[in-house]
């Protein structure tokens, strides 16, 4: 407990604030854990929705940049090894992080966000022992929902434009992998993989207003 707490003022001290409503609640549990948080701006928060922040396990690595005014993230970890880095410049993108269930998977992971520009959403949910999620934003008002259910999933996403939809889903025990290369506007995608055999999916799209939908299972 007196780690945490002076973890906790140090963090505070240390993350710049240059407006007011800046928030910050982290609950950890475990060893090894290296966070640091930076946040500039007006309204900016990481914890809560119903509570959030969180990180549970051992040696788990974290590093927040919000910059702008009303950015949000809720995170959660479970497991042991991830390493998450999430960089968001703008006014108003919302994040939701959550990497394993209860049962602490969701080992030897390795999530990327960058974002910049305004009005963007990410969700992530992640349960799987070795994943790698990848996602780089340049534009306004996209949005991106993922969720990485399958054992050895990797998603590898860039995105150049603005209010673009992203939905990917990926379950069952094979090796599934998707790339995805955006650059336009207006643009949606659905991919889902799913089952046993393992499934590739590589999109690379340049334009606006496309619709492409994937579904591959066994």
């Amino acid at each position: 407990m007196h780690r945490f707490l002076t973890f906790a003022m140090m963090l505070l001290l240390a993350a710049p604030v240059s407006a007011q409503n800046n928030s910050v609640f982290i609950d950890q549990i475990g060893s090894s854990n290296v966070i640091g948080i930076t946040q500039a701006g007006s309204g900016n928060r990481i914890g809560t929705s119903l509570t959030p922040s969180s990180i549970a396990g051992s040696a788990n690595t974290l590093t927040i940049a919000q910059i702008g005014d009303t950015n949000q993230l809720d995170y959660s970890f479970n497991g042991s090894t991830n390493t998450a880095t999430l960089t968001y410049t703008g006014n108003g993108n919302t994040a939701t992080l959550t990497c394993g269930t209860n049962n602490s998977t969701c080992s030897d992971s390795t999530i990327t966000h960058t974002v910049t520009g305004d009005d963007n959403i990410i969700l992530t949910a992640i349960t799987g022992s070795t994943v790698t999620n990848t996602l780089a934003i340049t534009g306004n008002s996209n949005s991106v929902n993922t969720n990485q259910s399958s054992n050895n999933g990797n998603q590898n996403m860039t995105l150049t434009g603005n209010s673009n939809s992203v939905t990917a889903s990926q379950a069952g025990v094979g090796t599934h992998n998707l790339t995805l290369s955006v650059a336009g506007d207006s643009n949606t995608y659905n991919v889902t993989q799913a089952g046993a055999v393992s499934n590739t999916v590589s999109i690379n799209t340049t334009g606006s207003n496309n619709n492409v939908t994937v579904s591959q299972s066994n």
